[in-house]
């Protein structure tokens, strides 16, 4: 593991940490709340969900992505930022990621833009990189349908914290014929 790495990981245990102490605080003994898992760049990233965020458009540069439809039925959410890096932010402008007419897993598979986690999870996007590159090439479109979320970034110690609700990931797996 890089230096890099190291650090990033220590810094969102630690804003993790704070996170949960700030949600916690007001909560009776034994309440938990919902994590829910979500990708990053490759890798699986954990989250507190706290809904919608009431009133609110947009809001800074941090944004999400919702493969298909909402609720979440084929995937995780694809996150563009975590802890530590610039436009981070626990409030989440939501994107919905859909395939263009005609377009089917299999044509962003051969794209080379199908996430490495296809065969054994049916993720299609894990990196934020790859969901615009596909919209480049006319492969999926993404729609801002004017909806924040508030959902901090946590380290898996935190979402795994008794009394915590993991959200159920019993996903449908696209086949490559199919379109979302």
């Amino acid at each position: 593991m890089t230096f890099v790495k190291k650090k990033m990981k220590v810094l969102v245990f630690a804003i993790s940490m704070l996170i949960a102490v700030v949600v916690f605080a007001g909560m009776p003994a034994g309440t938990g709340v919902t994590v829910v898992n979500g990708w990053y760049e490759g890798e699986e990233i954990y989250y507190i969900d706290l809904g919608v965020e009431e009133g609110v458009s947009e809001r800074g540069q941090n944004d999400i992505y919702v493969i298909g439809t909402v609720p979440r039925l084929y995937q995780a959410q694809v996150v563009e930022f975590i802890p530590g890096e610039a436009g981070y932010s626990p409030h989440w402008n939501v994107n919905l990621v859909q395939t263009v007419d005609g377009i089917t897993v299999g044509d962003i598979l051969a794209a080379g833009l199908l996430s490495e986690h296809y065969v054994e999870e049916g993720v299609i996007f894990d990196d934020v990189e790859d969901i615009w590159e596909a919209v480049h090439q006319g492969l999926v479109t993404v729609v801002r349908p004017g909806v924040v979320v508030l959902c901090p970034v946590v380290a898996e110690e935190t979402a795994d914290a008794p009394g915590n609700t993991e959200a159920p990931e019993d996903f449908i797996m696209l086949e490559l014929d199919d379109s979302f």
